[in-house]
């Protein structure tokens, strides 16, 4: 299943699979807790960014509600990286606060 508003969300058995498609350099993943990581999610998700020829980086344990430290220590990474891909992990934060960083 695939959403798009306006940037591309994927949901549902095998869509991790998507980002060994992905055209770019860089890839930053933001994930918040650790269920992403203790069920291989994250570490799959690596290895496919990995494999469509990526650096990654990560942002790891972003948590419920970000706050504006979680927000503005993350754009500072991004600026310093400069991923062709944001990639956010495991929930609505993880995904609200790779938003807000992407913007700063």
């Amino acid at each position: 299943m695939r959403f798009t508003l306006p940037r591309d969300l994927y949901h549902g058995k095998g869509s991790l699979e998507n980002l060994k498609n992905l055209k770019g350099h860089r890839a930053m993943v933001c994930v918040g807790g650790g269920s992403m990581k203790r069920f291989g999610f994250l570490d799959k998700a690596v290895e496919y960014l990995k494999e469509a020829g990526m650096e990654v980086e990560l942002i790891e344990g972003i948590e419920p509600d970000p706050s504006v430290t979680t927000v503005m220590a993350g754009a500072k990474r991004m600026l310093e990286f400069q991923p062709d891909w944001i990639v956010a992990m495991g929930g609505g934060s993880p995904i609200d606060a790779a938003k807000a960083m992407w913007i700063k």
